[in-house]
């Protein structure tokens, strides 16, 4: 085998590469030590818990406000209602003791 028909290492983007040399071990990562306690279990722990508990608190509270705001307008709204219904037929009478020609 003459030195021209014999192999050269293989170049990628202009690296050499030998396969003959042994190739650097993975680095070791340290340990750490985790943040949870001993009884720690990922699948029992809701994550959305204060979520969902921010969200009822929230929905209680908007509901208490429309309650206590029903309850102090129910008698206005009641008069107003009243006041229109009566206005209402009122001019319903009078166009039936009054009819006016529209044909």
């Amino acid at each position: 085998m003459d030195e021209k028909d014999k192999q050269d290492p293989s170049q990628i983007h202009d690296v050499v590469f030998d396969p003959d040399l042994p190739l650097k071990p993975p680095r070791e990562l340290p340990l750490e030590n985790p943040d949870h306690g001993p009884d720690y279990d990922p699948d029992t722990i809701d994550l959305f818990d204060p979520v969902a508990s921010a969200e009822e608190a929230l929905r209680l509270g908007a509901e208490q406000v429309i309650n206590d705001l029903v309850h102090e307008f129910s008698e206005e709204i009641t008069q107003r209602l009243r006041a229109e219904l009566t206005d209402q037929l009122k001019s319903i009478l009078d166009d039936l003791n009054h009819p006016t020609d529209k044909s």
